[in-house]
């Protein structure tokens, strides 16, 4: 999954793509409310408006992405 979501990440010229290893930073799942994986997260100006927990595929994103750029320009 790692590797489709980095390639739909440059779809989106001014978008931003850090994978984080929850095992390697424990954290994030306090700061984040990430309890299960895999957890996309997606923010606009400082704001999650997405966040798609386990089964989600890049189709369903892709989607809901277009229907927030639609709203937003």
């Amino acid at each position: 999954m790692l590797p489709r979501l980095e390639e739909l990440s440059k779809e989106y010229k001014n978008s931003k793509f850090f994978p984080i290893d929850i095992k390697k930073n424990p954290e994030v799942t306090g700061e984040f409310l990430v309890f299960v994986t895999p957890v996309l997260i997606i923010y606009y100006d400082g704001l999650e408006v997405l966040k798609k927990i386990r089964f989600f595929s890049i189709s369903e994103i892709k989607e809901e992405m277009e229907k927030f750029l639609e709203k937003i320009l």
